[in-house]
């Protein structure tokens, strides 16, 4: 009986979010668009960050939200995945998951959902809920989006390429704990994913210390914090091999900008990307291109439909 009533919570909430959607023109947002090269791409993804959804529908931050994921909805290159870097959540409650899930699966068309926990999904001083009760709120979500992970780190393959997900161990803040035994691990998905010749793609909410511009613009608690130059260092030890790595991450909230990709040593490309709630009014995210020859990086405003100045090139081979 349990489970009857929550299919049928789930599926009321559908439903609710659609008529919300569209009495707010969430359906009208953006215009349609394409890959670069639509015949050569080998991915494609959608990243949005920092989305910082509501517990409510009519929420204003929710209109937002559904308004952006409208707006990537009408890709004429339908993208392989949807990348979060974490804040997926304002406050790391139920609802706000519940809303987002609603959000997202009214308009994903991609085939591989891919979040990963934000200091505002972890950290229990924000709300009344503590890291376990929002890790599982984290879990089921991931679930509900056909992510099966049993803990804040995982990863998946998208057509033959790895997405390595990072994630926070514990309540630090605004900073994340990463133990151990998940460098160990993110050192094993590495070696797998070097293998195969072809670049991987690492999700952290945090930055790296001493890249994109972290220093000078939250240098307080910007960056992964303790453990960064570990996680530093076990990266290095497969660039060095000449492996490319794009280390894909949020939290600035800062626009995009000549520091949003930095390349702080040979084959690391660090992406930093704004917040699709707050920045410039919402909706800016990028689309990652993957070609025989480069990643290209194009910043877009998916509630406008425009594409922003910066585009950004990463070479491969």
């Amino acid at each position: 009986m349990k489970i009857i009533l929550a299919r049928f919570v789930q599926l009321f909430t559908c439903f609710a979010l659609a008529f919300v959607c569209l009495s707010n023109g969430a359906d009208s947002a953006g215009s349609a668009y394409q890959a670069e090269n639509p015949d050569k791409v080998l991915l494609s993804a959608a990243v949005v960050s920092d989305l910082h959804a509501a517990d409510e529908l009519k929420r204003d931050r929710n209109i937002i939200l559904s308004k952006t994921f409208a707006g990537i909805a009408k890709s004429k290159t339908k993208p392989d995945a949807l990348v979060m870097p974490g804040d997926l959540t304002n406050n790391g409650t139920r609802d706000e998951f519940r809303c987002l899930s609603a959000i997202i699966r009214r308009y994903n068309r991609s085939a591989a959902v891919i979040p990963a926990t934000g200091n505002h999904d972890a950290r229990g001083d924000m709300h009344k809920e503590d890291y376990a009760q929002s890790l599982g709120y984290y879990l089921t979500f991931c679930r509900l989006l056909g992510a099966e992970t049993d803990r804040p780190y995982w990863f998946t393959k998208v057509n033959g390429y790895y997405f390595i997900v990072l994630g926070s161990e514990a309540e630090v803040k605004d900073r994340a704990y990463i133990s151990d035994r998940q460098l160990l691990w993110l050192d094993g998905r590495l070696s797998a994913a070097e293998t195969t010749g072809k670049p991987a793609f690492v999700i952290c909410h945090q930055v790296i210390d001493h890249t994109n511009n972290v220093d000078n613009e939250w240098y307080f608690d910007g960056s992964i914090g303790e453990q960064s130059d570990a996680v530093r260092d076990v990266i290095r030890k497969h660039t060095d091999r000449g492996m490319t790595v794009l280390f894909i991450s949020g939290h600035l909230h800062v626009p995009f900008c000549d520091f949003s990709l930095e390349q702080p040593w040979e084959n690391l490309y660090c992406l930093n990307l704004p917040s699709a709630q707050y920045t410039n009014g919402g909706g800016e995210g990028c689309m990652l291109e993957v070609y025989e020859d480069r990643v290209l990086i194009r910043p877009r405003n998916f509630i406008t439909g425009e594409w922003l100045p910066q585009t950004w090139t990463v070479p491969l081979g």
